[in-house]
């Protein structure tokens, strides 16, 4: 896929395609996954107008894993759980936010600096093919007062999927200090730049699909995961990040990385 047809029509996440990604770069990490039953599913989503207001990926995650990620940690310090988002719900005296705009899918729990922040969808700001929505990081009561400013460390709740699995299943994988991160400059070309160049390595999308803010490509033969991460509020430069099974692979790629970068960072 060139980076035209990438922008045009960005390949959507799948919850098939992120099982089988998992899978093959970390076999048995899907063992755990509960699904959440209908009944908690639209309950969860009845406050916000029903099945038809949840962003279609995320109800794809909730019947996917929605009771339970098993071994796998989507936040540090927070749940996904349906469970524990319904029993948050229980208060009646608790003021909320807005529910036609947005919709809280993982809470913040008690952690070392305490409770950590909440991720809502802002359902007002759908992707344009439907599927996902915008998402921020905050309080849930900041949000309510309105006099903090939220976070986005990610566009869209896929994007903050992809990201999550890949340093999961890949970059987090012993030893850790394999994985590399390039800082290619804030030139807003980067990310294309890196995306063909990558490509012309060999390199290929993966079952998570993409878009033009986060990139994991794949080289299979190398058995190699790229992750491409665009400037952002919070990231002024593009990142790029690598990981190899072999040591060989990894160091042969570093090498071919440092010779290109200059003409990857357009410097």
């Amino acid at each position: 896929m060139t980076w035209s047809k990438l922008l045009e029509a960005p390949p959507p996440l799948s919850m098939t395609g992120l099982l089988a990604f998992m899978e093959r770069w970390k076999p048995g990490s899907t063992q755990g996954f509960e699904a959440a039953t209908a009944d908690q599913i639209a309950a969860l989503a009845k406050p916000h107008g029903g099945l038809d207001a949840l962003p279609r990926v995320y109800r794809e995650f909730l019947a996917t894993m929605g009771a339970s990620t098993g071994d796998l940690r989507l936040t540090y310090y927070g749940t996904t759980s349906v469970a524990a988002l319904l029993e948050d719900r229980k208060d009646p005296q608790r003021e909320r936010p807005n529910s036609r705009r947005y919709l809280k899918f993982t809470m913040g729990e008690e952690g070392n600096e305490g409770r950590d922040t909440d991720d809502f969808f802002e359902l007002t700001r759908p992707t344009p093919d439907g599927r996902d929505a915008a998402i921020i990081r905050i309080h849930e009561e900041d949000l309510v007062r309105g006099k903090v400013a939220p976070e986005q460390p990610f566009p869209t709740f896929s994007d903050w999927i992809r990201a999550v699995l890949v340093s999961r299943v890949a970059f987090e994988a012993e030893p850790e200090k394999q994985t590399r991160y390039y800082s290619l400059g804030p030139k807003p070309e980067t990310p294309s730049r890196a995306y063909e160049f990558f490509t012309r390595l060999g390199f290929s999308l993966t079952e998570l699909g993409a878009s033009s803010a986060l990139i994991p490509l794949e080289h299979p033969e190398r058995d190699t995961i790229v992750l491409i991460i665009a400037p952002s509020p919070l990231l002024q430069s593009t990142g790029v990040k690598v990981r190899a099974r072999e040591k060989t692979q990894q160091l042969l790629l570093d090498e071919v990385i440092q010779d290109h970068k200059q003409e990857l960072s357009g410097d």
